[in-house]
């Protein structure tokens, strides 16, 4: 089929981390051709495998900043935006097609070339001799770190588009590819849970380089990939068992400071776990002049920006936040009662790359993945539907002193509801809480209650599969063995 895709010769992702987009392919999960023997000589020493897992990395950035879809994912579907952005509106409501809606969000080929990034280093980085290595323990380090962006990403398309096809090998001749159909995502969940135990083996904790915190994952952040996807499988023993390392032995700390909030969210703090590395001051920030979105800041965030796309849903952010003395209220909006005018603000380090005109805004925030807090209230998630509430309270509680309001002591089902709507105040725009509401099947039960009505997105949805996203129809064209996300058959 031809597709846009991103096009590079067989080294030069691999050596520079540099992508173009102009060309197409046939193949939806392939990249443009690999030859082999290139392929083999490129892979011969350390400098090698470390620029190659450089270049992953720099993909999944890619792949999550694009069209912001990690928040179009994670947080526009759950309603948390009163969206005037015309490009966005509709999705708060559950309208995941339709004219305003771009088919970018149904297609995963950039997805696949990350796939075929990282298949390369697991297949190509275990043949390359230690001695070839100037730092010996980065080989079993570099193939750890790929196995856990294989789980990770395999992971998240998982959430978004259900069954998709799993592809574990890649392909060093495009003539001798070929397509494969959607695979269940029950086996895609056990592959991924496959990877992130060899990620668990091969990785440490801590890092040698403080540089790398956060933004290059080690054995902490392997188990709190695992810990999500023991919940997402509402395997709550093992949840629990994977948070607790975490916990135990990661050596984060919460952020009990509250004056230095801010810091989690510029990133590489104690309490990070996983992050994609956005920082002006490695030439990683993100420039909203060339491009970059920036939908939840305007002035006086951004100066020169009046237009805010993205305003707080201000019935959402009310019916959560009835506390207002909540520190998380002041830290993590502006002028919440502000209709139309509600700015989410935890991203908002603004940097001006021309001084003091203030045109050039550069945002310069980690996009965060997986932190403490998170993690703490998922083991607190996992007690709690394992009958150990008297367990999961202490953890909840720590979340809660942390944000200055009162600690709370029901059980059962009263504390369910608790720890979700917690996840919901602590993680908001963190990309979780849809997934949240459709993993704890409340996505529709508990809207009365703090979150306003969903037009279209209830249990009954759910438990059709409409939680989940179409795929783009062009990628049917050369592509016979895709079929259509069975929610939306008939639909496009």
């Amino acid at each position: 089929m031809k597709i846009k895709t991103l096009k590079y010769t067989a080294g030069l992702l691999l050596i520079t981390g540099l992508i173009s987009v102009n060309t197409s392919c046939k193949k939806i999960l392939d990249l443009e051709p690999h030859n082999s023997t290139f392929t083999n000589a490129y892979f011969s020493n350390g400098n090698d495998a470390n620029t190659a897992i450089a270049g992953a990395y720099a993909l999944l950035r890619s792949v999550l900043l694009s069209n912001s879809s990690f928040h179009v994912y994670g947080d526009a579907t759950a309603n948390e935006f009163a969206i005037t952005d015309a490009f966005y509106s509709p999705i708060p409501s559950g309208q995941f097609t339709g004219l305003n809606v771009s088919s970018a969000f149904w297609n995963w080929s950039n997805y696949y070339q990350l796939i075929q990034q990282i298949n390369l280093i697991i297949t190509k980085v275990p043949n390359i001799p230690i001695g070839k290595f100037t730092n010996q323990d980065d080989k079993q380090k570099i193939i750890g770190e790929a196995y856990f962006l294989r789980a990770f990403t395999y992971f998240y398309m998982s959430r978004v588009w259900g069954d998709v096809p799993l592809k574990l090998t890649p392909d060093l001749d495009i003539s001798q590819a070929v397509n494969i159909p959607r695979t269940p995502a029950a086996t895609v969940l056990k592959q991924c849970l496959a990877d992130v135990k060899v990620a668990e083996g091969d990785l440490v904790y801590g890092y040698t380089d403080a540089n790398q915190t956060a933004v290059r994952a080690n054995k902490g952040s392997a188990y709190a990939l695992e810990a999500h996807i023991q919940a997402w499988m509402h395997n709550y023993a093992a949840c629990e068992v994977a948070a607790n390392q975490v916990i135990t032995n990661g050596g984060y700390q919460l952020v009990t400071d509250t004056s230095q909030f801010s810091k989690v969210f510029i990133g590489k703090s104690v309490e990070g776990i996983f992050e994609i590395n956005i920082s002006y001051g490695q030439s990683e920030g993100l420039s909203y002049q060339s491009g970059a979105y920036l939908p939840t800041l305007k002035y006086p965030f951004i100066y020169t920006k009046t237009n805010l796309e993205w305003p707080l849903n201000r019935d959402y952010v009310n019916k959560l936040y009835k506390d207002t003395s909540d520190v998380r209220y002041a830290k993590y909006f502006f002028q919440a009662q502000n209709s139309g005018n509600g700015q989410t603000i935890k991203y908002d380090n603004i940097v001006y790359a021309d001084g003091s005109a203030r045109n050039d805004a550069r945002l310069s925030n980690n996009l965060i993945i997986f932190r403490l807090a998170d993690i703490m209230l998922l083991r607190a998630e996992a007690l709690n539907q394992l009958g150990r509430d008297g367990e999961a309270l202490p953890l909840l509680n720590q979340v809660r002193s942390r944000a200055h309001i009162a600690a709370y002591a029901g059980t059962g089902d009263n504390l369910t509801r608790t720890i979700l709507e917690e996840r919901l105040r602590e993680l908001f725009y963190e990309g979780q809480s849809f997934y949240d509401l459709v993993r704890t099947k409340h996505i529709g039960s508990l809207t009365s209650s703090f979150i306003s009505d969903y037009a279209s997105i209830n249990d009954i949805r759910v438990n059709a599969g409409g939680n989940y996203w179409p795929i783009d129809p062009t990628m049917f064209k050369d592509d016979f063995t895709l079929t259509q996300t069975p929610y939306w058959q008939g639909k496009l």
